[in-house]
């Protein structure tokens, strides 16, 4: 009996959340006054981060599956 396969982590949302998670911390930084941003940098900022999440995400899922039984048999 093979051992079941664990689901691969989908990359995107992470990355995607972590870009949004960062663009919300430097609003509240600027909001609060700690930090001068032109808020013209913001939204491009923002779609870059994006971008760059989904060119990771894309790279991570094309790459071939290990399995656990290669990776015994490789030893």
């Amino acid at each position: 009996m093979t051992p079941p396969r664990r689901p691969r982590i989908q990359l995107f949302p992470v990355l995607g959340g972590l870009v949004f998670l960062a663009v919300a911390v430097l609003y509240l930084l600027q909001a609060a006054g700690v930090l001068r941003l032109d808020s013209r940098l913001v939204l491009p900022l923002g779609a870059a981060g994006l971008v760059v999440a989904g060119l990771l995400a894309a790279v991570y899922s094309a790459r071939p599956r290990r399995d656990a039984s290669q990776e015994s048999s490789d030893r």
